[in-house]
């Protein structure tokens, strides 16, 4: 972890971030962005308030705890209150239909760009429509499939297939309107193989996959569960915390060490704060992160997006969508969540301009 450290100072981008203060002016904080050398950061700060990047000025981060009302809430109110934003940009998959949503809304179609996240079906359709401006998406069949042929083979003694690095890297797509059409056939014939939830069986490994929310995005992910599970003769209980809590989340967990299961993908809620959670299941059971790391835990691997590249991904599409500069807003469910923090600090660093490793 030192030399981690000493590589993200040496290379890191300091963003003034500006956050107001009661009675007086605002106070400014130095935050550190930047990823070290194999482009992944384990110690990235969320940043809330206005973020300079070059032409580029992030007005705010919002955040809504998945609460999809309060999304589009967001968005509406930072629209009301900025009528010079160019583009709004949602860092998780709901946030790209709310933002649509409210866009609709006031009537500001075409006149405010979206970059989105992820292939919610009113994501995919608004590209179609040309009311967004493209998508980044990661691929969540993956992330299923890839957990649960893993633990198995964990159950089995196999460590091979845990990456030197501890890191799987499921690559991204970036979707524009030419892009749909033909990504969506390919969804509809990954959802196909794995639609049928296979039979418990008696004897077999017993696995869990616990999701961060329940967000539609997972269950996409869990057709690459069920995939697995038919393939591999394991039992696989995918779990996905309703309301998107930790302590909801620590819940679900408690209950599957009881249950001695022989291991769990997961995706952190509250990857900072949950690491003596994780580490308790790590020391019963094979652990490893998914769509969200926890770095500092003893997870055995992540297996998911190289997230600060998404972020890199998704400043692309805003510097396409404001090639002037411009001002722009953020939207995300909670910003310390491991995933929201890095594409954060890729579409910082991608604004600013910073040379990509």
């Amino acid at each position: 972890m030192k030399s981690a450290s000493l590589s993200l100072l040496a290379a890191a981008l300091f963003v003034f971030t500006v956050i107001g203060c009661s009675g007086g002016a605002p106070k400014i904080i130095e935050k550190e962005a930047g990823p070290p050398e194999d482009g992944r950061e384990a110690a990235i700060t969320g940043v809330t308030g206005e973020v300079k990047c070059g032409a580029w000025t992030i007005l705010d981060t919002r955040t809504d705890l998945t609460d999809r009302a309060r999304a589009k809430q967001n968005v509406e109110d930072a629209l009301t209150a900025n009528s010079d934003l160019g583009c709004l940009v949602g860092l998780w998959s709901y946030n790209g239909p709310a933002i649509l949503s409210a866009v609709q809304g006031q009537n500001k179609v075409g006149k405010v760009q979206i970059v989105a996240f992820d292939e919610e079906a009113d994501t995919l359709q608004g590209i179609l429509d040309g009311a967004i401006l493209g998508t980044v998406v990661q691929q969540p069949f993956e992330f299923g499939y890839q957990s649960v042929k893993l633990l198995a083979s964990l159950a089995k003694g196999d460590k091979t297939g845990i990456p030197a690095n501890g890191v799987m890297d499921i690559p991204i797509q970036i979707l524009k309107k030419g892009d749909v059409e033909g990504f969506k056939g390919q969804l509809a014939e990954r959802l196909k193989s794995g639609e049928t939830s296979p039979t418990a069986k008696v004897g077999a490994a017993s696995f869990a996959f616990v999701t961060n929310n329940a967000s539609d995005f997972w269950k996409i992910a869990r057709a690459g569960v069920n995939k697995a599970v038919g393939e591999l003769g394991v039992n696989v209980d995918f779990r996905m915390p309703a309301d998107g809590t930790p302590t909801e989340q620590q819940r679900i967990v408690e209950d599957l060490i009881t249950r001695k299961i022989s291991g769990m993908a997961i995706s952190p809620v509250d990857p900072k704060n949950q690491v003596d959670m994780l580490n308790k299941a790590c020391d019963v059971m094979s652990v490893v992160t998914q769509d969200s790391d926890a770095p500092a835990s003893k997870r055995l691997c992540y297996i998911g997006t190289n997230n600060y590249r998404a972020g890199r991904a998704a400043g692309k599409l805003i510097k396409e969508a404001l090639p002037n500069g411009g001002k722009l807003m953020l939207f995300v469910g909670k910003i310390d969540a491991q995933n929201a923090m890095e594409r954060q600090a890729g579409i910082i660093d991608e604004l600013s301009g910073k040379p990509e490793k």
